[in-house]
């Protein structure tokens, strides 16, 4: 995970970047799918999800911390649900 943030007009803006590594390119496409409803949280946060490989990327630019940890709490949990499904099945 990468953290970092920057002053833009006066407004700290904050960013983050998850990896996360599945066992393989399909289970991380399914889990893409999953997610990408989530968008941002509210007006202040904005999301971009790439998948390369095995890999699914997240990155969250928010204008605040808080809008930060709400939308990168909503896709963990999300990818909690997707982990609980790929453990069951």
């Amino acid at each position: 995970m990468v953290l970092g943030g920057r002053k833009e007009s006066g407004i700290m803006h904050s960013r983050c970047v998850m990896e996360f590594t599945f066992p393989d390119g399909k289970k991380a496409d399914a889990a893409l799918r999953a997610v990408s409803h989530e968008g941002g949280v509210g007006n202040r946060s904005k999301t971009r999800l790439a998948r390369k490989d095995n890999v699914l990327t997240l990155e969250i630019e928010a204008e605040d911390a808080v809008a930060l940890r709400a939308t990168a709490n909503a896709f963990l949990r999300a990818l909690q649900v997707v982990e609980g499904v790929e453990k069951e099945g």
